[in-house]
């Protein structure tokens, strides 16, 4: 009972010791400290580093790893284009979603200014003041 104890003490111990991460060049001299690979697709690595996150380009890695990531440049330019077009109809979208939020402001600013003039067409002007 005592060596079940210990070991799950253990376990849970190096659980929690900071996982080896790497540090990445790419071939147009970026930079990125601390690698740690969130998720691979056949074009790009999702990744987090120092810095934050990026998608970086399989293409522009080290050949150890775009070997390590499994890197084939017929499955990376389909993937690309399909990421580039997927990118493309969501920005269209995002701008129609834009302009509709929009018009409801400008109508909404509209209704707001009638209801002020209606406001001020039904009250007598103040009278003169008497010297």
């Amino acid at each position: 009972m005592c060596a079940v104890r210990l070991l799950l003490i253990l376990v849970l111990a190096f659980a929690t010791l900071p996982a080896y991460a790497e540090d990445w060049t790419t071939s147009d001299g970026k930079s990125y400290q601390n690698v740690k690979v969130v998720k691979v697709e056949d074009d790009a690595v999702t990744i987090l580093c120092k810095d934050g996150g990026a998608l970086i380009p399989i293409a522009k890695l080290s050949p150890t790893l775009q070997k390590r990531f499994s890197y084939d440049p017929v499955k990376a330019k389909a993937a690309a284009a399909a990421r580039a077009d997927a990118d493309a109809k969501n920005a269209t979208q995002l701008q129609a979603e834009m302009n509709q939020a929009e018009a409801l402001k400008q109508q909404q600013r509209i209704q707001n200014a009638k209801q002020i003039n209606d406001g001020k067409a039904g009250t007598a002007p103040p009278p003169p003041a008497t010297p």
